[in-house]
């Protein structure tokens, strides 16, 4: 199995040539190849993105709205297919991956679509007239997302973006990317329009950090550690750009010699 990144609704081979091993946790054994991307595919990534973001920012938001609910029903359709290779990628029992991950990747994309036909704004009448808030997409946005949670954390920063008229690059982890590349695949299959959800796999200094200090990226949004967060933080501030951080997550599991652990 070869994973490519998602580039202009197409899939695309790493600009380097350059392949990663992804393992079965359970068995310690790689089962298939995950394209290590470098700045050349975050800044074609990005080009696309920035292409695709007129046509979509412009669309009335109930038609933003109708494409994530078109996505939410073809994952929900395949529910048991992505089960199986969250199961197989991060090494959970296929129990958990089936009743909870993907049912809420499914629902991070409905709830971001219903939000989606919601967004309002705030007027104030003062001695100067009339002031209003008016909130207006911000243009390209990055996603980079942890192995932990890999399709339910991937949705949960991608659909937000999405819904507010942002075209997305997204860097899930090269560790548990199978997934994210499956959703790719998804949006292509329903027409999702090009160049607006973009995944580009790969190591953090090689495809987080050029999506980081591309001045074409509006917002970053990091889940993972603080050492990467404040890297971010500092590259990002003096650039002010917007960035949403959640850092420093600990979620240990002791496993005891008389479980069931085939569940």
């Amino acid at each position: 199995m070869r994973l490519r990144h998602f580039i202009a609704g197409e899939p695309r081979e790493p600009a380097s040539g350059r392949w990663g091993e992804v393992f079965d946790p359970a068995n310690g054994k790689p089962f298939a190849e995950v394209a290590l991307g470098d700045a050349d595919d975050v800044a074609a990534a990005i080009t696309a993105a920035e292409a695709a973001f007129p046509a979509w920012s412009a669309l009335p938001h109930t038609e933003r709205a109708r494409w994530l609910e078109k996505l939410a029903d073809a994952l929900e359709a395949k529910l048991d297919d992505f089960a199986h290779a969250e199961s197989r990628d991060g090494g959970k029992p296929i129990k958990l991956a089936r009743e909870a991950e993907i049912p809420r990747a499914i629902s991070n994309l409905r709830f971001f679509a219903h939000a989606a036909t919601q967004f309002a704004s705030e007027s104030h009448h003062g001695q100067a007239g009339l002031n209003y808030t008016l909130r207006q997409p911000l243009g390209v946005v990055g996603t980079i997302s942890p192995w932990n949670l890999p399709l339910y954390l991937f949705t949960w920063k991608i659909a937000p973006a999405l819904a507010a008229g942002n075209t997305v690059v997204a860097k899930p982890s090269q560790v548990t990317p199978v997934t994210a590349t499956m959703l790719g695949e998804l949006a292509a299959e329903i027409g999702f329009p090009k160049g607006v959800l973009n995944i580009v796999h790969g190591l953090g200094p090689d495809v987080g950090e050029p999506l980081v200090t591309d001045a074409r990226v509006k917002a970053i949004s990091f889940t993972g550690s603080t050492a990467v967060g404040r890297r971010i933080a500092g590259i990002a501030s003096p650039l002010l750009k917007k960035v949403s951080l959640e850092l420093g997550g600990k979620n240990p599991t002791l496993v005891f010699a008389d479980s069931d652990w085939r569940d």
